[in-house]
Formats: structure tokens, C-alpha cells, sequence
């Protein structure tokens, strides 16, 4: 008797405790089924917060855990760029670390650590500073680990009624919408953009290609998300019989696309609740082409010379 996708989703959820971080593919093994459907559940799943979603990627996916296993994360920092590892080492060791303190390519890699580097402020007084926290401390660790004079002896969070002025007040990161660290010091602003402008005309060809094919197809960009030399992700909105129509472009500079490439399209779009469109001078392999038949109303792809 098949599976209903209840028993399907409690499958993959008894999969990701035994295993820990997982990709896709190794749970579509698991539950024998091809990755865009295990990708469409996952999604579900992230939606009804049973499980996470790493914001590190093992080649070009996110790992999947259940809540409470953000520590195994750790086995895959091989994964991570020598800088980003630095940061890591770095973080893990000191627990604390306070961002006036790094250097500006060490202050780049730490907010490159989304998983392991949790942003915090940290008023005293009327001085704001910024740190960052190893992600694995508890809040009430903090104390201990910041000493006199950096802080005071209690520290309180904020609250409705007044504080006196000799209190610390410690702004912790909200759980699903942390704090940015707006300060980035000019240097540093300098040393990440140099060296894409002077790759850009280079790098951005196919992008610029895509853009002047939506362009003559009277297709508006409504948001550009990702440019870089074979790839081109954004939101678009095109005219259709029944009216305008927004959608999740994809656009791949690719021969071949493979159920990977449908089953990230799809699962960007899944998230943005918009239907997507896949753009390639390429073609769709066979093994791919099925399941595109199978999700024609929610992926549609074009094949385009770009």
C-alpha cells in the first residue's frame, strides 16, 4: 500500500534523528523517492518548524536538521573557506568575541557565519557595543564570559519600565530574525568590492544576456537575487491570458540540466510561494524530464538562446 505523505514526512523526519545533518539526495535514497519530491516535503516541513535548514552549503545545498542538533553542524566545516574556518576556530575558542577587536577580514568571515556566529549588542550605559557569540552559550553564560570592565556585575534584558542608568542591558537576537551589525568600516567595504568590479564585465555576461531576453520579451525583473557567471536568479512578472503572472526565474548557462537543478528551482520558489521557471540554452536530461512532467504546473521551462 503506498505512503501518504504524512508517513512519507515522518519517515524523513526519523531519517534526519538517526542521521543528523542531511542533504536531499541521501534522504531520497532513504524514503526511495527522487530529490524534488524530498525536497517538496522538506519544505512543508520547514514551513511546520519540525525541522532547520543550515544556512552552510555542502556543494550547492543546505543541510537539514532537527531542532537541538545545531552542534553536529560542526563535522561539516570542512566546507567552510579558510577564512570562514578561522572565524570559526576563533569563535569556538573564545566563546565571545568583540567585533571592534577583529580585523576587517576576520569581521567579513564572522558574518559569513550565519550557523556558528550569533550577532548580539550590548549597551552599558549609553555605549552600544557589538559582539559576537559562539553560537552553542547560553544566554546566561554571557556574564561569565564578558568580565569587568566590559560589563556590569548584572545583566538585564530590555524591558518596558525605565532601567537606571548603571545597568547593562544585553539585546539579544530575535530567534528567527537576528540582528544585523550595520557598522562595516570602509576598508573593508573596499577589499570585498574591489575585486568584483574589475571581474564584472566579464563574470556578468550571461546575466546581462538574460536580462535583455526578458527584456524583449516585454518580462519585468521585479527583484534580482543572484548574478554570478553561468547563473541568474530572480523574481519576474509577465504578462499571461489570465492576467500578470510573477514567477521564480532560474536561468542556468548549462548543456544539460539535471534533477538537481529542477529540485533547487523548485525548492527557492516553494519558498517564496511562486511557481517556477527555468531558463537554459540547454536541455533537460531524461531522468530530469520526468519529473518536470510530473510538476508542469508548478516548474515550466524554457529553452532560450541566450
Amino acid at each position: 500500500m503506498p505512503e501518504n505523505a504524512s508517513q512519507i514526512k515522518e519517515k524523513i523526519l526519523s531519517l534526519i534523528s538517526v542521521k543528523g545533518p542531511s542533504l536531499p539526495i541521501h534522504l531520497a535514497r532513504g524514503v526511495n523517492l527522487s530529490p524534488l519530491f524530498v525536497s517538496a516535503f522538506l519544505s512543508e516541513l520547514y514551513s511546520e518548524g519540525k525541522i532547520r535548514i543550515s544556512d552552510m552549503k555542502v556543494g550547492s545545498s543546505p543541510l537539514y536538521i532537527l531542532p537541538g542538533q545545531e552542534e553536529q553542524l560542526e563535522n561539516f566545516i570542512e566546507y567552510l573557506n579558510p577564512k570562514e574556518k578561522e572565524a570559526f576556530h576563533l569563535i569556538k575558542k573564545n566563546k565571545m568575541l568583540d567585533d571592534e577587536q577583529q580585523t576587517p577580514v576576520m569581521r567579513v568571515a564572522l558574518r559569513a557565519l550565519k550557523d556558528f556566529a550569533i550577532p548580539l549588542k550590548i549597551r552599558q550605559n549609553d555605549q552600544v557595543k557589538n559582539f559576537w557569540k559562539y553560537h552553542l552559550i547560553q544566554d546566561s553564560e554571557i556574564q561569565q564570559i564578558l568580565q569587568p570592565p566590559l560589563i556590569a556585575p548584572q545583566i538585564t534584558l530590555p524591558s518596558a519600565s525605565p532601567m537606571p542608568p548603571s545597568q547593562t542591558i544585553l539585546e539579544l537576537p530575535k530567534e528567527k530574525e537576528m540582528q544585523e551589525i550595520n557598522e562595516s568600516p570602509k576598508k573593508e567595504e573596499k577589499e570585498v568590492s574591489k575585486p568584483i568590479k574589475k571581474k564584472k564585465k566579464e563574470e556578468y555576461a550571461f546575466p546581462e544576456r538574460v536580462k535583455a531576453y526578458l527584456a524583449s520579451k516585454d518580462i519585468e525583473v521585479l527583484e534580482i537575487l543572484l548574478e554570478k557567471k553561468k547563473d541568474f536568479m530572480a523574481k519576474i512578472r509577465a504578462d499571461t491570458l489570465f492576467g500578470k503572472q510573477e514567477y521564480m526565474l532560474t536561468a542556468k548557462d548549462k548543456k544539460k540540466l539535471n534533477e538537481t537543478d529542477l529540485t533547487l528551482a523548485y525548492q527557492k520558489a516553494h519558498g517564496e510561494k511562486m511557481p517556477a521557471l527555468i531558463l537554459s540554452p540547454g536541455e533537460i536530461d531524461k531522468k530530469a524530464l520526468e519529473h518536470a512532467k510530473t510538476w508542469r504546473n508548478l516548474i515550466k521551462f524554457e529553452k532560450a538562446k541566450i
